[in-house]
């Protein structure tokens, strides 16, 4: 017979329910990468698509969207948050003139490497009770549950 998987109430109990424990994991997340990167104004979406323009140069608009799993509607006024704040920039795609290739700004590639590790102390922070092994598990779990693969 299955162990309850948490407190008292069974199955059915809210704090076994997975959709709750991942919101509440999910609203200390935000909460404690807020209070990290307030200096930089970053929010979790600004920084990720940073970080994936450094990890891919010139990649376009609607390539960042899919692999962000972000709306194009949603992405535009994003974009242009990051423009205005000197952080990205838009250039002509060398093989395609209606695509704007995406590219960090030296201000942005002079900033990433603090960024980085503001990210990395948050993480350190967030999940400081998991080992490193349960760490790659809740890892290869969640992308489990959102990636198309496997």
């Amino acid at each position: 017979m299955d162990e309850p998987l948490v407190g008292d109430g069974g199955e059915d109990a809210l704090d076994a329910q997975i959709g709750y424990n991942l919101r509440r994991a999910s609203a200390l997340a935000l909460n404690d990468f807020s209070i990290e990167m307030a200096d930089a104004g970053l929010r979790p979406v600004t920084y990720a698509m940073l970080a994936l323009i450094e990890e891919k140069p010139g990649i376009s608009a609607a390539e960042l969207c899919r692999r962000l799993g972000v709306k194009s509607a949603n992405m535009a006024p994003l974009l242009a948050e990051l423009e205005e704040r000197g952080l990205i920039e838009r250039d002509d795609h060398a093989g395609d003139k209606r695509v704007r290739a995406l590219a960090l700004t030296s201000a942005a590639q002079a900033a990433m490497p603090a960024w980085h590790l503001k990210v990395s102390r948050h993480e350190d922070r967030f999940l400081a009770r998991l080992s490193r092994k349960n760490r790659a598990t809740l890892l290869r779990l969640l992308r489990l549950i959102w990636t198309e693969e496997g």
